[in-house]
């Protein structure tokens, strides 16, 4: 799937993942070796629980081994160009919020403006430019998303439908927070229930480290920052926007927000879909279970620093005002920024809205009761949540009334 995922037998054991990236770069520093704890828990959890099937086996310790190859690129060219680690990363615009609330959208969209720096999957996959690469010719790295894009849209359209990934599209900076084997996305796409109690209790500086030294190689390549924010998304930043803040001190925060009932099932089902791209099996009543578990514990963590924070330090958006009027809504961000939308701006989010409408790669369906979610079962565990920032409906209201 990537430059180093050729097929074969791959090395499941740490030395073994370790040499086979070693060998295919000729480079032998990791750098900073914290990363081993974290990739030790995952390689010591995926045979124990993952049940890999033959193409996840390939695409989940290749897709280690890739991770593994461009951390080794990334510490040889820092070691050559040290200015690197001077890049400043400046205003990003941070998109907070549950999967399905309208992230995704608000974060493609803005993206469009030619004046913002992009998180675009191919970048994130490859951050470190292949051997023999041209500066601003990243042909390489572009074609390896391209076959990523093209496995991914003819043998799991069920997820392509849900989140479609993209080659030359942003996505989620999850992709470099992987690379600190301490991140979320690994234990999201492959159930290893070991790997998530670690990433739930450890110190969750050191991936974020990451993520701002990834952006600052990504930034020197593409010519500095030069005034442009990143527009940054991920739902999982929700509950770590304490560590979020530490590292990024001058974030613009945005949230995007969503009924959860609405929501989990359909967040449920996504997740169902990553997993099977890797294995034949997924329990879904307890996918159910473990989803209400870790987005019931980033909102608890989320409410309670948000209790600190000075008002107006977060933006809150409701999914049907990013869906109805997104560049309303941009421009909402854009004043709370100190940025300008301009002309060019606007006319770059029309123009990309016309081109990709909504569920360009088919509709899709779920069923609450599939993972076991009753409104109750639901209302329980974020019941603080929806009455803090889920409007009221008329309906909910009279109900209320009469209850």
């Amino acid at each position: 799937m990537t430059e180093t995922m050729a097929a074969g037998t791959l090395p499941t054991t740490v030395p073994g993942l370790l040499a086979a990236a070693s060998a295919a770069t000729g480079l032998d520093d990791f750098g900073d070796r914290h990363f081993l704890i974290g990739l030790s828990k995952l390689v010591e959890d995926l045979p124990v629980h993952a049940q890999l099937n033959a193409i996840g086996a390939q695409m989940v310790y290749g897709g280690i081994i890739n991770l593994l190859v461009n951390r080794l690129r990334y510490v040889r060219d820092i070691k050559q160009h040290p200015e690197i680690l001077q890049e400043k990363i400046v205003k990003p615009i941070v998109i907070l919020g549950l999967p399905r609330t309208g992230t995704t959208k608000l974060q493609r969209v803005m993206s469009a403006d030619p004046e913002v720096q992009r998180l675009d999957y191919w970048r994130q996959i490859n951050p470190a430019p292949f051997p023999g690469e041209e500066p601003g010719n990243p042909k390489g790295r572009i074609d390896a998303a391209l076959a990523v894009e093209q496995l991914l849209t003819t043998q799991f359209p069920g997820w392509m439908a849900r989140h479609p990934t993209e080659a030359l599209e942003p996505d989620e900076e999850l992709h470099l927070m992987q690379g600190s084997f301490e991140c979320i996305v690994s234990w999201l796409f492959a159930r290893c229930p070991n790997y998530y109690r670690h990433i739930m209790q450890c110190d969750q500086r050191p991936m974020y480290r990451h993520l701002h030294a990834q952006m600052q190689y990504l930034q020197w390549q593409d010519g500095g920052g030069r005034g442009r924010p990143w527009i940054m998304k991920s739902p999982c930043h929700t509950g770590s926007v304490d560590t979020l803040l530490e590292i990024f001190p001058d974030a613009v925060l945005v949230h995007c927000h969503r009924d959860i009932q609405k929501i989990l099932p359909s967040i449920a089902a996504l997740i169902q879909e990553a997993r099977l791209i890797h294995s034949d099996h997924c329990d879904r009543k307890l996918l159910g279970t473990e989803m209400l578990d870790y987005w019931g514990r980033s909102v608890d963590r989320y409410m309670q620093f948000r209790e600190t924070l000075p008002p107006g330090r977060i933006l809150d958006l409701q999914f049907e005002e990013v869906v109805n009027d997104v560049i309303g809504s941009i421009e909402r961000i854009y004043a709370l920024a100190g940025r300008t939308l301009t002309p060019e701006a606007v006319a770059a989010f029309r123009e990309y809205e016309a081109r990709r409408p909504d569920h360009h790669f088919g509709s899709y369906t779920y069923s609450a009761a599939d993972y076991d979610y009753t409104p109750e079962r639901i209302d329980a565990r974020f019941a603080a949540y929806r009455q803090r920032f889920i409007p009221r409906t008329d309906k909910s209201k009279k109900e209320a009334a009469h209850g």
